[in-house]
């Protein structure tokens, strides 16, 4: 079984052809003859990079012209292959090197348990002796001198998850996201039976005793997590508006009603890796001392408390 980021890695030929497009638009027979390739390998090339996004098909009379797609991800690979054309991309762009690639421009940049230890120290060789990745505290990261890269993984992965998101649904809105992990909202008539997206947030507190009424639905994509607790309903509902004093009221609602039943440790691991360990720690200051801290989107206790009556959460 593949994995997300293995369906969107580039081969060898691919990167050849997308080299080839960079001196501007071509004909199939430019490119044939050009790279030596023969026509069904060349169109098995160009199917998987329009399905990437990178690449755009036209017909001029009888013969199809091939170019850079204008999306920005297409675009930003496009100006790294002519800015660094001295750069061996059809080495460092893939198979599992993008993988590795993309864990180095989030903060996860040393979690590469997925990937096996040979092939893993191959590639971190081969991306380290051209410069291309550096050591850091929490693991590797894009060297500085490759901006274009970074803004190209970032977008790419963009792309990537807003095509997963569609899945779902073509109204699908992608809320919030770290590596290929991602938080999206749906349409509430649509049923999301796709591999890996599992309902939460919002969508449960009906569930867990906290009737609430929504035209969406929300779904949170893991590859890694394979059932959702209390806490990282908590943690979600924060998500879809970090900033929203309404869903931090769903948040502690769901903080007081299950508070025996909460696992702490494992709240503020979780809340660490959406940066919301402040805002969890100030909430269960809040619910403990009834006073909002000031930097904190929080609501006054007494606002709380109403609605705490209104949900039975307190009597």
């Amino acid at each position: 079984m593949k994995t997300v980021q293995e369906e969107y890695t580039f081969s060898k030929s691919e990167i050849r052809i997308l080299k080839e497009l960079t001196k501007g638009e071509r004909s199939l027979s430019d490119i044939e003859k050009s790279l030596s390739i023969k026509p069904p390998l060349l169109s098995y090339n160009l199917e998987k990079l329009l399905r990437k996004g990178i690449i755009k098909e036209t017909a001029k009379g009888f013969r199809k012209h091939i170019q850079f797609n204008d999306s920005k991800h297409a675009s930003l690979l496009r100006d790294l292959l002519i800015i660094h054309d001295h750069v061996d991309w059809q080495n460092l762009l893939t198979g599992k090197a993008i993988e590795i690639l993309f864990k180095a421009i989030t903060d996860s940049g040393k979690e590469f348990s997925e990937i096996p230890k040979a092939t893993l120290w191959r590639h971190l060789r081969n991306l380290k002796a051209h410069g291309i990745l550096q050591r850091t505290k929490k693991g590797y990261s894009v060297n500085p001198r490759f901006p274009t890269l970074r803004d190209f993984l970032n977008e790419y992965q963009r792309f990537i998850i807003n095509m997963l998101a569609r899945t779902i649904s073509e109204e699908a809105v992608v809320l919030w996201q770290r590596d290929f992990e991602f938080l999206v909202r749906a349409p509430k008539n649509i049923e999301a039976t796709q591999k890996n997206f599992l309902c939460t947030a919002t969508s449960l507190l009906t569930n867990m005793g906290i009737p609430i009424f929504s035209e969406f639905d929300i779904y949170f994509y893991s590859k890694k997590k394979k059932n959702i607790q209390t806490e990282d309903i908590i943690l979600h509902t924060l998500l879809i508006e970090p900033n929203n004093v309404r869903y931090v009221i769903y948040s502690l609602l769901l903080l007081k009603k299950y508070k025996e039943k909460i696992d702490i440790g494992y709240l503020m691991r979780e809340a660490q890796k959406y940066d919301l360990d402040s805002q969890i720690k100030g909430m269960l200051q809040f619910l403990e001392t009834h006073t909002p801290q000031k930097d904190l989107p929080l609501p006054t206790w007494t606002e709380f408390e109403a609605r705490a009556r209104d949900y039975k959460v307190i009597t």
